[in-house]
């Protein structure tokens, strides 16, 4: 994947994941352009530190929160593991207890760094490369360490990262793979400096670890330019292979798949091309085309899913949620590039889970509607929640039963609760979205002068 199509993941939605993009390089903007400045003036949309001190939230509706914290800055995704709320505080990570709100843990760090949660553990790396830890999250306590790692890259079994002895043309690097529980090293390939396992997962949401299949796609000579099947239980590389086309390589089920999301000179149906092979084998399978819908000005918006979501890319399994030539969400075999559903109504998938689809009528504005993953059938539709997708402020979070979006009216910003089943709006917050899990919500806004508050919303 070249770096300059590279999402963003870990530290911020979208689900980037490198897989993981550091504090350092992800802050809330401190002013933004709106789309239709008052006359008098331009209106600058509210930052948290543009709110810090304010000590005001109007237009509060839904339930008052169950617990409510003082943070720093918030940068990356909440994420809950069994009965904690893992906090990230700009260079601390916490732990609180979910139905109180009081401190479990604390860890601070002295450089900026990413995390993943998997099975009651935690991963924390540099982000610009460094040492890496996996806590206890249920303490905090170091389990194991690792120094000098370099892209990190967390499944629900194993870490991989890249070390090198030496640096420039002379470097001598390897991709190794420990076991996330002990740090027992699983195996080890040669490599080069610029090597690494890819950290794009079909339907995965950062903070969390996906789950773990068979093979894993590497890039393991840049010069190569080719994704490489590696079997994450011994290492030996598969025949799967595929040329590296410059946007996502990943492992789907049995599948190696590559994309090429900008479209060809002069193709104006936003095409993205899809090329298959075997994993194990490398028999060639489905190649073909989806599409990948536009923004409000009839761009082609490139991405499957919003850059701000935490996703990559939509999906479960082998079905890739895209888009047709029509503009019309649709679920594809990636195994025989047939669809099984196409949408009724036109719209561009942004978020989703494996149960549920969130569409909106362009990438970047417009009203919203849950699709049925299984099927394609509309659940709910819900108004424009205000504040356009190519907006650092915009964000978006599906989870088993609830739908949360950022969104604005006028400058200042708000988060918006769906309920999964019924559409009904459950609440609407000042502030913006930091989290969210099957029946919580958090919540960032203004703390008055000691800085920023967080909430925690229960439904």
């Amino acid at each position: 994947m070249s770096p300059s199509y590279r999402p963003l993941r870990w530290s911020r939605a979208g689900v980037a994941l490198s897989l993981v993009v550091g504090l350092a390089a992800c802050t809330r903007p401190r002013a933004e352009s709106p789309e239709q400045p008052a006359p008098q003036a331009p209106r600058v949309e509210v930052s948290q530190e543009s709110l810090r001190g304010s000590g005001t939230r109007p237009g509060q509706e839904g339930p008052d929160p169950i617990w409510s914290v003082s943070v720093n800055r918030v940068d990356q995704q909440l994420a809950q593991t069994g009965q904690m709320i893992v906090v990230p505080d700009e260079r601390e990570l916490r732990a609180v207890d979910r139905s109180t709100g009081q401190d479990r843990w604390r860890r601070p760090f002295s450089m900026s760094y990413q995390y993943a949660v998997t099975d009651g553990l935690i991963v924390v790396s540099a982000s610009n490369g460094g040492p890496l830890e996996v806590l206890d999250a249920v303490t905090g306590v170091t389990r194991w360490r690792a120094e000098d790692t370099q892209d990190v890259i967390v499944h629900q079994q194993a870490v991989y990262n890249r070390e090198c002895v030496g640096s420039g043309q002379s470097a001598k690097c390897v991709i190794i793979a420990r076991d996330v529980r002990d740090g027992r090293q699983l195996w080890k390939l040669s490599a080069d400096r610029f090597a690494r396992v890819t950290d794009v997962a079909l339907g995965a949401r950062v903070p969390y670890a996906p789950p773990a299949g068979q093979y894993v796609a590497a890039r393991l000579n840049a010069t190569a330019r080719t994704y490489t099947t590696v079997a994450v239980a011994t290492g030996k590389a598969g025949a799967g292979r595929l040329p590296s086309r410059a946007w996502y390589g990943f492992v789907a089920g049995d599948l190696l798949v590559t994309t090429d999301n900008d479209p060809p000179r002069g193709d104006q149906r936003c095409t993205v091309s899809i090329a298959t092979v075997n994993a194990a084998t490398g028999a060639r399978g489905w190649s073909g085309a989806v599409f990948s819908g536009r923004k409000g000005d009839g761009e082609c918006v490139k991405r499957l899913a919003h850059h701000q979501s935490g996703l990559i890319l939509i999906g479960a399994g082998t079905r890739l949620v895209a888009v047709t030539a029509a503009g019309r969400p649709q679920l594809i075999d990636l195994r025989t590039g047939k669809a099984e559903w196409e949408g009724a109504t036109s719209g561009v998938p942004i978020d989703g889970d494996d149960r549920s689809v969130l569409v909106r009528r362009n990438a970047d504005e417009g009203e919203l509607a849950l699709l049925d993953m299984a099927t394609g059938a509309s659940r709910w539709t819900a108004p424009d929640p205000g504040l356009s997708g190519a907006s650092a402020s915009w964000r978006s979070i599906v989870t088993g039963r609830l739908v949360a979006v950022s969104g604005a009216t006028g400058d200042r910003p708000f988060v918006v609760v769906y309920d999964v089943p019924t559409g009904r709006q459950l609440g609407r917050y000042p502030g913006w979205l930091a989290g969210a899990g099957d029946d919580w919500v958090a919540v960032s806004h203004s703390g008055g002068s000691d800085g920023i508050t967080l909430d925690l919303h229960t439904f």
